[in-house]
């Protein structure tokens, strides 16, 4: 079978860009069932720029036809770890292990060299803790695998006897919780900042150093309060002596899958950690995703197996593993 590589331009409504999107969801089925994630066009079109990216598209056809057998994105950074690239690969079920990954995954190598990227930082999931084909695939290509996270899965609804059960009872003269649904107040947008800024020094990220991530109030402000398709509910803490945001968790549902919360981040600065801050904001986040979204049915995370204190706190609540997740990296 002759095959091309083609780069396309992703649009919504574009019979192409649908057909593109196809071939990842129906290898995340192979992988997951018919509970795998699905997105959409118009969410991937909306994520990029908030998050300082530019996405170039990929896609593999046979001589002759215009379905993909293949796609994929390559993903750069434009603000910070402008030098880390991602990639973004699916080759349809009916279509694997004939050497069509390794062709498009050369090419977007390829395209990430020419932009600048010296490395690749990327990952893979699997109902299976060994891992599966797509672990073979990375460490057949020359990728390491730098981090090992937990996928776990809630379901819902969880009663208000258990959720009033597992409430820490903070201490209001010290901590206090507050949430916002869909957009941040104003005057929280510094402190969030802040914290954006810790997450992405403080999180796990294993075997590979990653830069601290410039965030303001500004980039807050695009990222979590211009219209978007995804919806999103946040729990913060503050600490009261001082006025300060000093935790936050967030939920975010996508119209493509409008029963499943995936949740974004987690953090509880670590000068505020134990006082159990992490449990308090996302018992108040459950709770308010109940209430404003009761057509969730799940709540996703994804925790480093080295966390073993958020893993814990999730166990606490109820979650259990139903996956596993490996971040790979190349140098390029």
């Amino acid at each position: 079978m002759s095959l091309q590589v083609k780069e396309i331009e992703l649009r919504v409504g574009d019979p192409a860009s649908e057909a593109w999107l196809a071939v990842h969801h129906a290898a995340n089925r192979a992988v997951w069932g018919e509970g795998a994630e699905r997105i959409s066009v118009e969410e991937i079109l909306d994520i990029a720029p908030r998050r300082h990216e530019v996405r170039r598209t990929f896609v593999v056809v046979a001589a002759g036809s215009d379905a993909p057998v293949a796609s994929a994105q390559t993903i750069r950074r434009t603000r910070e770890n402008v030098e880390t690239g991602g990639v973004w690969l699916s080759v349809h079920p009916d279509h694997q292990r004939h050497g069509i990954g390794t062709l498009l995954l050369a090419r977007c190598e390829q395209s990430l060299r020419d932009d600048g990227c010296t490395r690749i930082h990327e990952h893979s999931g699997s109902p299976v803790e060994n891992g599966d084909g797509a672990t073979q695939f990375a460490l057949a290509n020359g990728y390491r695998q730098t981090l090992a996270d937990l996928r776990q899965d809630l379901p819902l609804p969880v009663t208000e006897g258990t959720l009033t059960e597992l409430d820490p009872g903070l201490d209001e003269t010290a901590y206090v919780v507050e949430t916002a649904v869909d957009a941040l107040p104003e005057e929280w947008l510094e402190d969030r900042a802040l914290l954006a800024r810790r997450m992405s020094t403080d999180a796990p990220t294993g075997d590979i150093e990653l830069d601290e991530e410039d965030w303001d109030a500004d980039r807050v402000r695009r990222q979590w309060n211009t219209p978007s398709p995804i919806w999103a509910v946040e729990t913060v803490a503050r600490h009261v002596p001082s006025g300060q945001l000093v935790a936050f968790t967030d939920l975010l549902v996508r119209p493509a899958q409008p029963d499943l919360a995936v949740q974004s981040d987690t953090l509880v600065l670590r000068e505020h950690r134990g006082h159990a801050l992490g449990l308090a904001v996302k018992l108040a986040n459950l709770r308010a995703l109940q209430r404003e979204r009761p057509d969730v049915t799940t709540v996703r995370t994804w925790n480093a197996d080295t966390n073993t204190h958020m893993v814990a706190i999730n166990a606490r609540m109820g979650f259990s593993v139903t996956g596993w997740t490996r971040e790979w990296a190349k140098d390029l």
